[in-house]
């Protein structure tokens, strides 16, 4: 078998930078989140105190992996010794490499939920603001979109909520 490398286009990141995105984490982490702070997946391992620890999060956008990870596992300070894996991505390389597989989808028609309403319901479990003004509800695992999806049902009773999980494309 060949094989195949791609090129990388990230550099590294100053000293500053990182101290920057480690600061940003690290309040996200112990505080309420902000819209444009990242969206934080632990992941706890079976029969294990361990978590994986995945950061989706567009300020990555052209960070290298290692720095990634160096700067989750330094805003992990407390539990450093806790997290298995470490792996940070911006939103779109989420998608690509299908490492958010489940999606939490409203299924309501015109008038029956307001959507100012459910677009803030779906922010506040975890969605992420497309350009294009739709909110994009994903999770790593099928409890995780299960508990969202419990969560919304409860919150706005008139909806209706659908989980879908996606595949990778089979030829």
């Amino acid at each position: 078998m060949p094989v195949i490398r791609g090129r990388s286009t990230a550099t590294a990141v100053t000293p500053e930078r990182r101290a920057q995105l480690r600061e940003r984490l690290t309040r996200e982490r112990s505080g309420p989140g902000t819209p444009e702070g990242p969206l934080i997946f632990e992941i706890p391992l079976e029969q294990s105190d361990q978590v994986d620890v995945i950061v989706v999060w567009n300020e990555f956008q052209g960070v290298r992996v290692e720095d990634r990870d160096r700067v989750i596992l330094d805003a992990y300070q407390d539990r450093r010794d806790q997290i298995a894996m470490a792996m940070g991505v911006t939103y779109q390389e989420a998608i690509d490499q299908h490492v958010l597989p489940y999606a939490v989808i409203p299924m309501a028609h015109r008038g029956e939920v307001d959507l100012a309403d459910l677009r803030k319901a779906m922010l506040e479990e975890g969605g992420i603001a497309l350009d294009d003004g739709k909110v994009d509800l994903r999770f790593p695992t099928l409890a995780m979109a299960e508990a969202a999806h419990h969560r919304l049902c409860e919150r706005l009773p008139q909806g209706y909520w659908s989980i879908s999980q996606t595949v990778a494309p089979i030829p």
